[in-house]
């Protein structure tokens, strides 16, 4: 038997949503005041563990957010970065939810066209999971220079997104 999922935002389930802020959390973790992060392009700015003023373009560096601020602005991120993946990725809501996750994940991390206009998702649409969940990881790199941190989120065995990218359940 089929199970039905509830739909949210943007057509996602809401176990997509859920799964997409879990994985948001888990690898960008939290700052409540807005920062200049070493390893950002010049002119951007961070909080919240990973929303930027390209997210909120009024955003400046010492700017304070609580906790449930961060949490709604992470959870308003994803229906926003899984649309542009909705229009280039075929069957994109069909997809088990993991892979959605780790899609939106990766668009949230580097910005939907990383995937759109890539390998990732002629990959996809051609029906070559494999081959697109592995090409997640060429992109580790910020600024040019290699970052564990990057290497860590793409292919972590537990929480990578490559990782979630492959599981079919």
């Amino acid at each position: 038997m089929k199970t039905r999922h509830k739909v949210a935002a943007g057509g996602l389930s809401a176990g997509v949503i859920a799964l997409s802020v879990a994985m948001f959390n888990h690898w960008e973790g939290r700052n409540y005041t807005a920062v200049k992060l070493p390893f950002d392009p010049p002119g951007v700015v961070t909080v919240c563990g990973g929303i930027t003023n390209h997210d909120i373009p009024t955003l400046k560096v010492g700017q304070r957010f609580t906790e449930a601020e961060c949490n709604r602005l992470i959870g308003g991120l994803v229906p926003r970065y899984a649309a542009p993946l909705q229009d280039c990725v075929n069957n994109f809501t069909s997809m088990p939810p993991h892979r959605q996750a780790a899609l939106i994940s990766f668009a949230i991390n580097l910005g939907p066209s990383r995937i759109c206009g890539s390998s990732i998702a002629r990959d996809l649409n051609a029906g070559r999971v494999k081959q697109a969940c592995d090409a997640m990881l060429k992109y580790v790199l910020a600024n040019g220079k290699r970052l564990q941190g990057l290497v860590n989120r793409r292919n972590d065995p537990v929480w990578g997104e490559r990782q979630w990218c492959l599981r079919e359940d």
